[in-house]
């Protein structure tokens, strides 16, 4: 794309901003639809129509962790670092660096842990992370300020000073997603991203595609533009699909490579009365806490963890569990080019998505009741699915469409996992 083109993008998350701030920096005409009016909105949380959308949300983890994958370690530093530029030129704290502490499922290092470890070491990054257990750690964690972090958690039914190793990772903490969307989406408009939004005019309907039948040669078919709900027909040169979740329900096509699944999200409310509360879980003295409840399977398989973030500036407490990954199978739109038994997965309606199956119930309040046990018998303030796409090897996926005969004009990228 050396020549300016017109870009319709589908899908305003964060992956459709960060996108369409790419794209206008290189000189292209850009306009981002989406069903939801983020204008008016401005990625509240609360705001009801937006509950399905996993870039809709208080907190998202930030870490370069992932064991053998040192790809992703790096990605998430340079990443790190754009977090950062952000930080200076919003003059607030977009990316938080709390830190995340990576409770083991045992005392002793997992082996996923001992290859995040590796890696570090291998990129020169080892003394940014302090094993729990290790006297020079601590030391080093001490004359860095990190000390208060490296907490200590029992294991339940083992004699009291038997704590779960864990590794306290400095380099990690959280970005506040909505907040972080809303400024993207400023600045997008500021250097002439267009946005429609809304039911109508911003819901995305069908592609616009000329040419005969499909393998009529190579200059038969090719897409031109999006239709969306209100009628209307927007020409393009390329039309960009990152509409997360929905990605399958726009492009079915897609089903060959991504499922709709959904984590489980609980929280619980302090409030500022609850001093001791408030204070023990505010971001300067509480990390990000993780913890995989189970060690590597014997076919060499890692389970789901259960993290909780330090309170939001309200005083909300977010738990989230990916132990399980909940499907929601119905029947497939005839033609679709993968289902399983004529099925595909997809988001739940809103209204349906906020209450949690009893497994991931059990596991947060397990979690709760050793790592967070004044809440132990509180009540959950709020639950809910966090819905996101899967792919096949849990990576990325960035690419033109082929099935059309000139694949350049469509294109489709959304997130695995939703980098939780």
């Amino acid at each position: 794309m050396s020549q300016p083109r017109t870009v319709i993008i589908v899908g305003a998350g964060i992956f459709g901003l960060s996108t369409s701030l790419a794209l206008r920096a290189k000189g292209h005409n850009v306009t981002v639809f989406d069903q939801h009016d983020y204008i008016q909105s401005r990625y509240d949380p609360e705001h009801h129509p937006n509950g399905q959308v996993a870039s809709v949300d208080h907190n998202k983890i930030l870490r370069p962790s992932y064991g053998t994958k040192i790809h992703y370690q790096r990605l998430a530093l340079e990443s790190r670092e754009e977090w950062l530029k952000m930080n200076k030129d919003n003059d607030s704290e977009l990316f938080v660096g709390c830190g995340m502490l990576r409770a083991q499922p045992s005392a002793h290092l997992g082996a996923l842990e001992k290859e995040t470890l590796a890696n570090m070491e291998r990129d020169g990054l080892r003394d940014t992370q302090f094993v729990k257990s290790n006297a020079d750690d601590r030391q080093r964690a001490a004359d860095r300020g990190w000390q208060d972090k490296l907490l200590d958690f029992n294991i339940p039914g083992e004699d009291v000073g038997c704590h779960f190793e864990a590794v306290l990772d400095s380099l990690s903490g959280f970005v506040k997603c909505s907040e972080a969307c809303a400024y993207l989406l400023d600045k997008a408009v500021s250097l002439g991203v267009k946005f429609v939004a809304g039911a109508d005019a911003g819901s995305f309907e069908s592609l616009v595609i000329e040419g005969g039948p499909r393998g009529t040669g190579k200059n038969g078919r090719k897409v031109v533009g999006i239709k969306t709900g209100d009628g209307v027909v927007h020409q393009s040169d390329t039309v960009i699909i990152a509409a997360g979740s929905f990605s399958t329900q726009i492009l079915p096509d897609l089903s060959y490579h991504l499922e709709s699944s959904a984590g489980s999200v609980a929280t619980f409310k302090i409030d500022k009365t609850e001093t001791d509360l408030w204070n023990k879980y505010a971001p300067d003295r509480f990390p990000v806490l993780t913890w995989k409840s189970a060690p590597r399977d014997q076919n060499g398989k890692d389970s789901g963890s259960v993290y909780v973030f330090p309170r939001t500036e309200n005083g909300l407490i977010k738990i989230g569990y990916r132990g399980i990954k909940f499907t929601n199978f119905v029947p497939a739109p005839q033609g679709t080019a993968f289902t399983q038994d004529g099925k595909w997965s997809i988001p739940l309606p809103y209204a349906e998505s906020k209450s949690l199956p009893e497994a991931a119930t059990e596991a947060i309040r397990q979690f709760v009741s050793i790592f967070l046990p004044e809440f132990a018998t509180r009540p959950f303030s709020s639950t809910k699915f966090c819905w996101y796409t899967d792919s096949l090897d849990n990576s990325f996926l960035v690419g033109f469409h082929q099935p059309l005969d000139q694949a350049p004009q469509l294109k489709a990228q959304t997130n695995t996992d939703g980098i939780p």
